[in-house]
């Protein structure tokens, strides 16, 4: 028995029924020691929360989360599949990513733009003018969190699904089928309660670039790492966003009781930002962290999205992982070239 793992994902589970405790002392006190004092004279409280939240979930709130499902199996939505994202000076690789996305699915995206001053209003008017891009342009640094709450809030009841992923993040099927369908399928045969589905991430490397290569980032980048790599533990959601109470973290949710995500073949029950066993059965996400040397500089100068901070400029190294080829996007290439061409 693995002790310190056993007491580690314990801890996560009492943190994801105690976030409203948690979360604005963690955040509102600036000193570790402090926040963790004050956490741990608050320990009895958690702990009887945590009990009494399992009783309740057992006993009525995933019955209530399936009968909300089984209603809206039969509902029609305005949109099927959205993505929820913010981003700032990323309109060099703006129009591939929503092209991508548009071919496998998602018809609706929720930008928010965290000031950017390149061209990323002219690459988006079009799809605004269309209606298939939400802009708003949000201000101020650390403004990701509150920009998927302000998705959360405004347009829940708007979509069956929404992905909250990031400009250098694509969601990879397995198969050519939409992306709503898969999600269908996963979450129709998960255990009760399933209300969403963690993606594991796939690490991409800069594919020995230094210098920003001509093509679409989908045929330049095809060497990523390992499967087993311990970064590819982290997860993206994929969502029913009216089984959401807030989102605490740019890689999941606070569902409301009852609901949870699962893994991406639909199995395992998944309790905060990242799943051990990493997944890649159906869905997952290709995250093109690193790219040329040349766009990781252009990327470090933004800034962090979630929080205040810099970017650990020594990720590059770790997360730049060329181990296995991988030319799984190639099969949309000709499509999306066409698309980001006109």
């Amino acid at each position: 028995m693995n002790i310190r793992k056993d007491l580690f994902d314990y801890w996560i589970k009492c943190y994801c029924y105690n976030n409203d405790i948690i979360l604005p002392i963690k955040r509102k006190i600036g000193k570790e020691f402090v926040s963790n004092g004050i956490l741990l004279f608050l320990m009895p409280i958690i702990l009887m929360r945590w009990l009494v939240s399992i009783i309740c979930e057992k006993i009525y709130a995933i019955n209530s989360v399936e009968k909300q499902k089984t209603r809206e199996r039969k509902q029609i939505f305005k949109y099927n599949f959205g993505i929820v994202s913010i981003a700032k000076n990323e309109g060099l690789y703006l129009k591939e990513w929503i092209e991508y996305h548009r071919i496998i699915g998602c018809s609706v995206f929720y930008f928010y733009d965290n000031e950017s001053n390149d061209n990323t209003y002219s690459i988006l008017k079009p799809y605004i003018e269309k209606g298939i891009v939400y802009y708003t342009c949000i201000k101020g640094k650390a403004k990701q969190l509150e920009a998927y709450n302000d998705a959360i809030k405004k347009h829940r009841f708007d979509c069956r699904y929404m992905a909250f992923i990031d400009l250098d993040e694509y969601l990879f099927m397995e198969r050519e089928d939409s992306i709503t369908q898969i999600a269908d399928e996963i979450l129709n045969k998960s255990p009760k309660g399933a209300a969403g589905i963690g993606l594991n991430w796939a690490i991409f490397g800069n594919s020995n670039f230094k210098i920003r290569p001509q093509g679409l980032i989908t045929e330049s980048y095809i060497y990523r790492s390992e499967e087993a790599f311990f970064t590819n533990q982290h997860i993206k959601t994929i969502c029913n966003p009216r089984m959401v109470r807030n989102y605490i973290s740019p890689h999941y949710p606070m569902y409301k009781l009852g609901a949870f995500s699962v893994s991406s073949d639909g199995r395992k029950r998944l309790w905060g930002w990242f799943n051990r066993e990493v997944n890649w059965a159906n869905l997952r996400v290709n995250h093109y962290y690193c790219k040329s040397q040349e766009d990781y500089l252009h990327k470090i100068g933004r800034g962090l999205g979630d929080r205040l901070g810099d970017y650990d400029t020594s990720k590059y190294d770790l997360y730049n992982r060329n181990e296995i080829l991988d030319e799984g996007m190639i099969r949309y290439q000709s499509v999306l070239s066409e698309c980001v061409k006109s």
